[in-house]
């Protein structure tokens, strides 16, 4: 019995992880996805002057909508705002002088 309540134990911690490994892993991909709507959003403005360059606007709310849209996931302003940070970075983005979040405003 003390055999099964061990095994049973370790299920759940292990469905939970891979439950939370998943979550994290698809709001990954729905902050890749709003990053890259705005990096296309960015190169389709049209070229007026060539001295002028169209700034990359990419906000928490851009995460949040992408979450819900295509995962249905509720996912915290905190969490979308650090994981936007980390994908910014990751991707290179976060140098840019002309990128425009509001990532950087939120606590962890």
């Amino acid at each position: 019995m003390v055999i099964l309540r061990a095994i049973r134990r370790r299920r759940e911690r292990l469905a939970a992880e891979q439950r939370a490994r998943h979550f994290q892993a698809q709001v990954q991909q729905a902050t890749d996805m709003a990053i890259t709507a705005a990096v296309r959003a960015r190169l389709s403005e049209p070229v007026t002057d060539i001295h002028i360059t169209w700034p990359l606007r990419v906000t928490v709310g851009d995460v949040l909508t992408a979450a819900r849209e295509h995962f249905a996931l509720d996912v915290h302003e905190a969490d979308a705002a650090a994981m936007l940070r980390h994908r910014l970075e990751w991707r290179g983005h976060a140098g840019w002088g002309d990128l425009v979040t509001d990532a950087y405003e939120y606590d962890d």
